[in-house]
């Protein structure tokens, strides 16, 4: 930015904060309103004495005229801006497309910072594994996120085409985003231990932005996460079952799907399992030293805080929560030694299961170089989740410290984009505009910026992106095996994580997809059955290590199934069946 544009801006907001109309500046100067314009918007460049003249008139001096953000040149960053008309300018971009679909808890603020790394951010320097369009509707806290399918092919094609030229690619980007991470991390910490009280409205409109630049420059490795997981699950299905055919001795001994799962398993924990394992070892130091009880549990709070937030909601979990999810654990009938041992051996019997099998099966170099990313990006998949509950309850910091000086409240402001907060003191939105969001709003990005639309506009934009199907007659469907094994049960669909208490033990949980937030209704079903993810999806993750049949990816489980169903889920074979309707 040049010298006179940020004098421009710094006067428009010393003089915004005096509530003073560029008139009544320019006669308290003695000049014309168009020089105090002109001034504003970076064209003139003023004189020393100018500057002083304006200093002392807005009760501020020159140096503050002249100030730059201590953090504005740190991460140079291209911004999406808010670019208002852009649906109705791109709509014959979108019309006719196919779309993946997601549906979780998730509000503007927050799913904006993957849209905006997804498609802008760092789009020169990952080997075109972008994306260049999202859509997603907002409706009370729930939000339902589509990704062209064309483009997650697009992203698939180029990963498989680097099978010969950089066969350690998914190493090779893991390591490169390591200290983009780092820096994340590092962000939070000095968000987490700073005084936002004291800050200025500028200070803290500076330090929001920089956080976002960081977030965003994490965030980007997004798009090739998904890009591989989404557009490779059924070919590595049918890699590995052209495999398995071809060797009768694995065939005679194993089904498919135990071959498929064994050769898709994790051979790391999750960030829920990393606090579960640790949750057990507190168990055990507590019963070794229980004079120091309150001490350790603090201890472990300051470690998993965070664990039960999502795209909308921060749950800062307290003392309290943990006493009784330990107390719940120490009156149940777990020996945690021994649960603590097999936990802590399920990563390397893993490993080992895999080894054996990679060594016994024909598979090509290709089937190698998916296996080998998938597992490298179950990892980094997890990770990435892990940052995005972090990002949830420190971006919150800031913006309940702007809620606190608007007097909106923090949970509309989440109703708004990154790139609206940062002028949100100059141009302040109507609390009711951001209920309306709430009630009812879709968003649309690409590479121009993005739009936020409300009303029947959105109604009239969800019909034209995705028509109407009637679904009503199908009784079975099949997706992908994510966790072996057979159950029935009756159907629970889950639209949200705040239906999460609805679930009943032993009951089949429907969803979209889960996310973390959803784990304690998990713990509960005697199945998972989803419409999206893949073999690193949450879903397939969790339930593997809960050891309960999953079937993921079906497309179409919460618009066939309706609660009280009753329904087998014989994930053995990727099959849904519909036994009696409610």
């Amino acid at each position: 930015m040049s010298i006179n544009k940020k004098v421009g801006e710094n006067i428009s907001k010393l003089r915004k904060a005096k509530k003073l109309s560029q008139g009544e500046l320019a006669k308290i100067l003695g000049v014309n309103r168009s020089y105090i314009s002109t001034l504003e918007n970076g064209s003139r460049n003023p004189s020393v004495e100018t500057l002083q003249k304006i200093a002392k008139a807005l009760d501020s001096s020159v140096a503050k005229l002249t100030e730059t953000s201590k953090y504005e040149n740190s991460v140079p960053q291209t911004r999406m801006p808010y670019v208002p008309g852009l649906i109705k300018s791109q709509e014959k971009l979108w019309q006719g497309k196919s779309w993946y679909h997601q549906r979780f808890d998730g509000a503007p603020y927050l799913i904006h910072m993957i849209a905006e790394a997804e498609i802008l951010t760092r789009r020169d320097k990952k080997y075109g594994l972008f994306f260049d369009r999202h859509f997603c509707f907002f409706e009370e806290g729930r939000a339902d996120w589509y990704i062209d399918i064309f483009e997650i092919e697009r992203v698939t094609k180029t990963i498989l085409s680097l099978v010969d030229s950089k066969p350690n690619f998914s190493q090779k980007i893991i390591e490169e985003y390591k200290p983009l991470e780092k820096a994340f991390y590092h962000e939070c910490e000095i968000i987490g231990s700073k005084n936002l009280y004291s800050l200025s409205d500028t200070e803290l409109i500076d330090l929001h932005d920089h956080f976002i630049d960081i977030i965003l420059n994490r965030n980007s490795s997004s798009s090739i996460i998904d890009g591989f997981a989404l557009g490779t699950d059924r070919l590595l299905e049918e890699k590995i079952k052209k495999a398995y055919e071809n060797s009768p001795t694995i065939s005679k001994t194993m089904k498919f799907s135990e071959v498929f799962s064994a050769l898709t398993a994790p051979t790391h924990y999750s960030f829920l399992r990393e606090a579960e394992l640790e949750l057990f070892k507190l168990i055990l130091e507590i019963r070794k030293h229980e004079p120091n009880r309150r001490k350790l549990i603090e201890n472990y709070r300051d470690r998993f805080f965070w664990i039960r937030n999502n795209y909308v909601d921060v749950n800062i979990l307290t003392i309290s929560y943990f006493e009784e999810e330990i107390a719940r654990i120490e009156s149940s009938n777990i020996d945690v030694a021994k649960e603590l041992e097999r936990l802590e051996q399920s990563p390397d019997q893993n490993k080992k299961a895999k080894k054996d099998l990679m060594r016994d099966l024909p598979l090509d170099k290709e089937t190698l170089f998916l296996i080998k990313i998938t597992e490298d990006f179950t990892y980094w998949q997890d990770e990435r989740k892990k940052a995005t509950l972090f990002t949830a309850h420190y971006a919150t910091l800031i913006l309940d410290e702007i809620s606190r000086r608007l007097n909106i409240p923090t949970n509309l402001l989440k109703y708004m984009t990154p790139r609206e907060v940062s002028r949100i003191f100059t141009d302040t939105p109507p609390i009711d505009l951001l209920e309306e969001r709430r009630r009812g709003s879709a968003l649309y990005w690409d590479e121009t910026g993005h739009e936020v639309i409300t009303g029947s506009l959105v109604e009239t934009l969800r019909k034209t992106l995705l028509g109407e199907k009637n679904q009503d007659d199908i009784q079975d469907f099949r997706g992908l095996t994510a966790s072996l094994g057979k159950a029935q049960g009756k159907v629970r669909v889950l639209k949200s994580v705040k239906e999460i208490n609805k679930i009943k033990e032993g009951e089949i949980l429907v969803a979209v997809m889960t996310r973390p937030d959803y784990v304690p209704a998990m713990k509960k079903a005697a199945a998972i059955v989803t419409d999206e993810g893949g073999i690193t999806s949450h879903a397939a993750i969790v339930s593997r290590e809960l050891k309960i049949p999953c079937v993921i990816g079906t497309k179409i489980a919460t618009h066939v199934l309706k609660d009280g169903d009753l329904v087998e889920v014989n994930a053995n074979h990727g099959l849904v069946k519909i036994l009696k309707r409610a």
